[in-house]
């Protein structure tokens, strides 16, 4: 079994309930890829999540929060094009970002542009893509 390093809640409560752990690398199932997570952002629900307060979505880990990350695609599943491997790529996911790999479903990834760093590119997906769906999708 393969593992990585991620930041695991050990118990709810303030900055000490967080630990390092070894984990179990996740694997891509059909549709998903697999991206090796260079940044992530630090976001309001992940502060929640640490303090038991903030629900995680189903099929997310319950105890590795993360919402928003970037980085570098490394495996895919079936159904999904080679093509993905190495790009550099943005997302927002359930929870599981503050680990070494985070599995995603290929259609929620979003390529980082020319001349935008992964530190940077990983706070952009919370902020900008709610911004956008707030005034695309619900105005």
């Amino acid at each position: 079994m393969e593992t990585m390093c991620a930041v695991v809640i050990r118990e709810p409560g303030g900055p000490e309930a967080l630990e390092i752990r070894e984990v179990s690398v996740p694997e891509p199932g059909p549709g998903q890829l697999r991206v090796r997570v260079a940044a992530f952002g630090l976001n309001r629900a992940d502060l929640l999540q640490r303090r038991g307060r903030y629900p995680v979505p189903p099929g997310y880990p319950e105890d590795i929060p993360g919402l928003e990350y970037s980085g570098v695609v490394e495996a895919v599943g079936p159904e999904v094009d080679d093509g993905w491997l190495g790009r550099r790529v943005m997302g927002i996911t359930g929870g599981g970002a503050y680990a070494e790999f985070v599995v995603e479903p290929v259609e929620t990834l979003i390529p980082v542009p020319e001349g935008l760093d992964l530190v940077r590119a990983a706070a952009v997906p919370e902020a900008f893509i709610t911004a956008w769906d707030a005034l695309a999708l619900q105005g």
